[in-house]
């Protein structure tokens, strides 16, 4: 019975954590950053910073998924825990 919540859930955790590490690194991300005159800037805690085309369109791609794998985690966290309070995760 949380099998599948719990792969959701796992999946959400680690989406958001590569997301966060990625973002680290690239110094920000594209949902908080921009293009101008054909270059593209990530940006984190207000700082901008340069990187590819192909860095950028992979930041804005990960953040997208993370409007699916956030919610998608939520409801699968909340499923197992609101299982257990019933009684219905002790089936597998």
């Amino acid at each position: 019975m949380t099998r599948v919540p719990g792969a959701v859930a796992a999946v959400a955790i680690v989406n958001f954590i590569a997301f966060v590490i990625i973002a680290i690194l690239i110094g920000g991300d594209s949902a908080n950053g921009k293009i101008d005159n054909g270059h593209y800037f990530v940006a984190g805690h207000g700082r901008l910073t340069e990187v590819s085309a192909r860095a950028f369109t992979y930041s804005q791609w990960h953040a997208r998924s993370l409007f699916v794998t956030h919610p998608l985690g939520m409801i699968a966290i909340g499923w197992i825990y609101f299982g257990r309070k019933r009684g219905l995760s002790n089936s597998t």
